[in-house]
């Protein structure tokens, strides 16, 4: 593995003329030019200056206020990919990309309304200086730090709900994802990995040797969580394009993030206690491995954290969109490979089968952490349920997609969709109270705890699109009403085995159904109800963009019908 720069050391970049000419742009974004001006100060001197060295009062309350940005990022979003060695990090020590990175990313997600507008500053400030520092220095696509810059900067624009910035993290995903592969990090399997060396439990009694190991360990696991972090992103980005994700599977690491308490040991001689008492291959679980477990509905190891078992379901979701792809172009419309079809029909049933197995392993969180990697896994598990039914989720998107569009439509296709989504209803009910029990599970997770990053919010926004299309056109009268004991809640967790019998009755049998704030599901003009309930879920991530630009559309859909 290629030496990564940068791990407990600042940048030496030059970047303060380039910031300093080009700030007037920036300063014009916003009306807060006066806290802008202090940012562009500060962060144009590497390392950051100390507070005890500011003398300009415009510098010292941006510094205090990057430092409760910072804050506000390892609280709000530090938890969704732990990328950072939260023990060791510190401001002083941190290039300034990272930082204006992470201040970013805590502006939105703050709670101070004047912070929104901050986060937008801050995210022409990152633009600008991870432009420059590549163009002006090639080494900084091997600096880990500079690539985790990279990476959140890019997140924060997917979210961002700009047009222009999603364009731009459509086009800079190639930089990160290249970056990853010069330093080794993501490579392709057949190459020789140093990765696969065992690692020996450190029995060093010296505390100088002993720290040395540790630093030199968690230099390696940062490349390997930024490798990882950075193909999530890719996963996120694939899923919210529907184009195929750069990161190629065989090039994953082959192994996954180390257990968090490790990862969260304070020192080095409770990282030497804590590996010691875990035992060999703990800090190291092997991707393959734990995937073979899963795939043979066997229990993962004890050992392995939340974050890696996530990461297993987002590579089993991987697999899956690879499948739905190769079945596109077997359809007979295209090449006419119906065997392929067929041929996938057991896999895709043994992927979904291992999903929800992750799944139930990671159903009993004990922290912040353990919850968010549940509630990822979760939606992208219920995601993929519907992405699986044969072309069903890819109707009700052409639906959508028509009824929001402005251009002037030349021909009956949607009218089209409709017909043939509700035959497909028809034909199979209960495939189709199978898949809108899934959607109700997206919105159920949701309503639990909120993850809030951009791709869950695209899942929650599918979920509801999904039911409203299984409101308007599936089938609801399959027994007669004498039938009817009671109506059946779709939207509360199948934790409890009583939950999971009414469900699985309701899909066999069919009869009332109710969800949110609507008693059945089966009745006319459902639509503005359900519309109304996504919009509230979405206001609870209204700082992220694409939040709003998804209330928009259900504002069409509740005008407009389905």
């Amino acid at each position: 593995m290629q030496k990564q720069r940068g791990i407990f050391h600042p940048y030496d970049h030059q970047i303060s003329n380039y910031l300093l000419l080009h700030g007037h742009s920036i300063r014009r974004m916003t009306q807060r030019r006066i806290v802008v001006d202090g940012f562009i100060r500060i962060l144009s001197e590497s390392p950051l200056p100390q507070l005890a060295n500011l003398r300009d009062t415009h510098a010292v309350q941006a510094f205090g206020d990057l430092q409760r940005l910072v804050d506000s990022y390892f609280d709000r979003f530090h938890d969704v990919q732990a990328i950072l060695h939260k023990p060791t990090w510190a401001m002083s020590s941190s290039s300034p990309a990272l930082l204006t990175a992470m201040a970013c990313i805590g502006a939105l997600l703050s709670d101070r309304e004047s912070d929104a507008e901050l986060s937008w500053a801050l995210g022409e400030i990152c633009s600008t200086m991870i432009t420059w520092m590549g163009a002006s220095d090639t080494r900084n696509y091997g600096d880990v730090l500079y690539l985790n810059a990279l990476c959140l900067h890019q997140i924060y624009s997917l979210g961002s709900g700009n047009r222009q910035l999603y364009q731009s993290a459509d086009r800079s995903r190639g930089i990160l994802i290249g970056g990853l592969r010069g330093m080794g990090l993501l490579k392709p399997r057949s190459a020789v990995s140093l990765d696969e060396r065992g690692e020996n439990i450190p029995i060093s009694e010296d505390d100088q040797a002993l720290t040395h190991e540790w630093k030199n360990w968690i230099m390696r696991e940062s490349g390997r969580r930024a490798a990882w972090a950075a193909f999530e992103y890719d996963c996120s980005l694939c899923t919210l394009t529907s184009r195929r994700g750069v990161v190629d599977l065989s090039e994953l690491p082959s192994l996954l993030p180390c257990p968090e308490s490790i990862w969260n040991a304070t020192s080095a001689q409770a990282w030497c206690a804590l590996m010691s008492r875990l035992g060999p291959g703990s800090s190291r679980p092997s991707l393959s491995l734990v995937l073979k477990l899963a795939l043979a509905g066997e229990q993962t190891p004890s050992f392995l954290g939340s974050w890696a078992k996530r990461l297993c379901s987002q590579v089993m979701g991987r697999l899956l969109w690879d499948l739905w792809q190769l079945e596109v172009v077997a359809m007979p419309e295209y090449c006419g490979l119906g065997p392929i079809i067929s041929a996938h029909r057991d896999t895709k049933k043994s992927l979904l089968k291992s999903l929800n197995n992750i799944v139930d392993a990671l159903a009993a969180p004990s922290t912040t952490s353990d919850l968010i990697s549940y509630n990822i896994a979760s939606l992208l598990c219920h995601y993929s349920h519907l992405c699986a039914a044969n072309g069903v989720l890819d109707l009700v998107i052409y639906i959508v997609r028509n009824l929001v569009s402005s251009a002037p439509q030349q021909h009956n296709g949607i009218e089209v969709a409709r017909a043939r989504l509700k035959l497909t209803f028809a034909r199979d009910p209960k495939t189709a109270r199978r898949l809108c029990w899934h959607a109700t599970q997206i919105v159920a997770i949701a309503n639990e705890y909120l993850v809030s990053a951009p791709c869950e919010i695209m899942r929650v926004f599918m979920g509801y699109i999904f039911i409203i299309a299984y409101s308007t056109y599936g089938p609801h009268r399959t027994t007669s009403p004498s039938e009817y004991s009671h109506s059946v809640r779709l939207d509360v967790h199948d934790h409890h085995l009583s939950q999971r019998r009414v469900v699985v009755k309701w899909i066999q049998a069919g009869g009332p159904a109710s969800f949110g704030s609507v008693q059945d599901i089966g009745t006319d003009s459902c639509v503005p109800t359900i519309s109304h309930d996504a919009q509230e879920m979405l206001q609870k991530l209204k700082c992220w963009g694409l939040a709003g630009n998804f209330t928009r559309i259900f504002q069409v859909l509740e005008a407009k019908g389905f």
